[in-house]
């Protein structure tokens, strides 16, 4: 296995539904999905991201891993997220009621997934650590009877990813973070996380949903406040002066300078893609000055831009 392939986790997202800014592509078809997750395999990735809210993702990982060759199937880890109510909801809920809901998505994926445990299973909200009754207690139950690996959080703000820190039943932890993401830097929420080492540290969002790399071909949100041209010339700087390859080559190798994160992850709809990226991924990362070098160019955009989800 390469280095390359060993650092990045396979994106599903894309092979459940239409998702991206800069995704020119569509979703794939059932059978290029599945040629995409056979290539990825092959080329020694082993980690696949999925979750329940994936569109049919869950669905197209059983069919590539059932008629997967050899013992590929057998080496790859299926990362999933568990549909987690968000606060307002379950405020309004019981215990019982939401030890269901994490019961039915837990059996939900295994199921689809033709698993008897799913390796890894990650909240997709971080308030069931601070509401451990119901939720995140019967995640616990369904670990101890081995229907979960490890229990994970995916989270969306670094005050989450400290709480993940402080609870010990975590081992896994997705954030998003790129170069233009100064919130895990500035609070010193990455740096924390080295005195748990042994939570495993993956990131998604690396370009931003693609916003990072479209240059002329996408339009920047309206909540990044007319910021979209001056980021674009401060990335093709940063690009020349510390000679990357690409736009691409510039983000992956800066999250990856970061020594605590294990893996990115990466959606793709192609196995030319898949290739561009394992590539990328062999080049050499950041060093620490470089990193800073980057921080200096780069203007800081409001923090709405660096939460799709207020897009």
């Amino acid at each position: 296995m390469s280095v390359s392939a060993d650092r990045l986790i396979l994106g599903t997202a894309q092979l459940g539904l239409s998702y991206g800014i800069a995704n020119q592509n569509g979703k794939p078809d059932r059978s290029e999905a599945i040629a995409l997750v056979h290539t990825a395999l092959a080329a020694g990735v082993r980690v696949l991201d999925t979750a329940r809210c994936y569109g049919d993702s869950e669905e197209v990982l059983h069919d590539a891993l059932q008629a997967a060759p050899g013992d590929l199937a057998q080496q790859a880890t299926v990362i999933t997220k568990v549909n987690t109510p968000e606060p307002e909801e379950a405020a309004a809920l019981s215990d019982a009621a939401l030890a269901d809901l994490a019961r039915d998505g837990v059996r939900a994926s295994c199921q689809v997934l033709g698993v008897e445990t799913l390796p890894v299973v990650l909240i997709r909200e971080a308030w069931p650590l601070r509401r451990p009754n119901g939720f995140w207690q019967a995640l616990l139950e369904m670990r101890e009877q081995g229907l979960i690996g490890t229990l994970g959080l995916s989270a969306q703000a670094a005050e989450e990813a400290d709480l993940a820190a402080a609870c010990p039943d975590i081992g896994h932890l997705q954030i998003p973070f790129n170069l233009l993401d100064y919130r895990w830097r500035d609070g010193g929420a990455l740096d924390r996380l080295a005195s748990r080492p042994d939570i495993t540290l993956h990131v998604r969002s690396v370009f931003l949903q693609g916003l990072l790399l479209g240059g002329d071909r996408v339009l920047w949100p309206a909540v990044a406040n007319g910021c979209g041209p001056a980021v674009q010339a401060a990335l093709l700087r940063a690009k020349d002066e510390l000679g990357r390859a690409s736009l691409a080559d510039l983000c992956l190798a800066y999250v990856l300078g970061y020594p605590q994160v294990a893996g990115v992850v990466l959606g793709m709809e192609t196995s030319a893609q898949l290739g561009d990226n394992l590539a990328l991924l062999a080049r050499p990362p950041l060093t620490v000055d470089q990193r800073k070098a980057v921080d200096a160019m780069v203007p800081r955009v409001p923090e709405a831009l660096l939460n799709p989800g207020q897009w």
